[in-house]
Formats: C-alpha cells, structure tokens, sequence
C-alpha cells in the first residue's frame, strides 16, 4: 500500500482480515486506491462492511469503538477508545447464562466462574478509557450475586441491606470499578 497511501495522506491498520484505512481527507480516493491493490492480489472487500465515516462519528474495531473527542482538561482533540457497546453486551449476556437467581451452585462456584470470567474481559480493555464500562459491569455483577444471595436465603426484596458490596466482595467477588482487578480478601488457589 506504500506509496500510494503517502500520496493520499492515509495509513493502513490492520488486524488479521480486518483494516482500518486511516485518511485526513479524500478517503473516497484512498479506498479506491486500496481496493486495486488488494484485488491485484487477489483479495476480495467485503462490501458490508467496508464504509467511510469521520473519526468523531466513531467506529467499532475488534471489539474496542474509537471515537475522536475534546479533552475535558485540555480542550484540545483526542482519540479515546472504549469497550464496544456489542463487546459490553456480550460479557452481560455471558455472564446472565450462569447466574440466575435460582442457579444451582454454591456461592463459592458462583464467584469463581464471575471471576473468572470477568478478568478476562477487564485484561483485555484495561489499556482503554473504560472506567465508565468497568463501574457499570460492576453494578451489573454485584445485583446479580445479591439477588442470587437473597433468592438463597429466602429473602424478600432484593437484598440491598442484607448483602451490601462490601459484603459481596468480601465473599471473594472481584472487583473491577477502578479497572484495576482488587479483591478484598485473596481467594483461595488450588494446592
């Protein structure tokens, strides 16, 4: 893509067969321009899903959505990057297929399969602007497990005096609302 992009102003990011084609302006050219070369190497663009947009609009890219801002501090234009909203709607749905309120595990199994779930995903977005993304996963796990603790219990309602976060989290429940993984007492590993 060299040369041509230098003409263009444009720069080629890819990731295995996803692209991203990266223009301060004329990207109708720049796509035309890579659209030749790839069909010279016998490559083919996959039409729906290739499309032009301007960064302040955003796009999604394996999972992470850019988007160009201004900073709240210095006023001056940034590209900050995020969890996908597919990618936030993805660990919600993985996470509801094991923890329903009437699961039928122990609180033990149910902590360590979140747990184990979630650090991967916080791993993966942790370099992000995520905060935002990792306090709502928060909220969403800790009234999953309360609502498990007080279905268990035979409580009514759902369970906010009798299991506050410091009492889920002291369960072993990880805790990922700075986007930094802390638990508040080390959980047990396997001898």
């Amino acid at each position: 893509m060299g040369e041509a992009t230098q003409k263009l102003g444009a720069s080629l990011h890819r990731y295995a067969d996803d692209a991203i084609l990266v223009c301060r302006q004329s990207a109708t050219q720049a796509l035309q321009a890579f659209e030749a070369i790839a069909s010279r190497m016998g490559l083919t663009i996959n039409r729906e899903k290739t499309r032009i947009t301007k960064l302040i609009a955003g796009f999604d890219f394996i999972g992470f959505q850019f988007v160009k801002r201004r900073s709240p501090n210095s006023g001056k234009p940034n590209i900050y990057i995020f969890p996908s909203k597919a990618a936030q709607r993805n660990i919600r749905r993985q996470i509801k297929s094991f923890t329903q309120r009437r699961a039928p595990i122990r609180p033990a199994e149910f902590v360590q399969a979140v747990n184990q779930t979630v650090r991967g995903w916080v791993n993966y977005y942790r370099h992000t602007n995520a905060s935002q993304a990792f306090r709502s996963l928060q909220r969403f796990i800790n009234t999953r497990f309360r609502r498990y603790l007080n279905y268990r219990s035979k409580g009514r309602g759902f369970g906010w005096k009798k299991y506050p976060n410091a009492a889920l989290y002291a369960r072993g429940m990880i805790y990922i609302g700075s986007g930094v993984i802390r638990y508040e007492r080390e959980p047990a590993h396997a001898v």
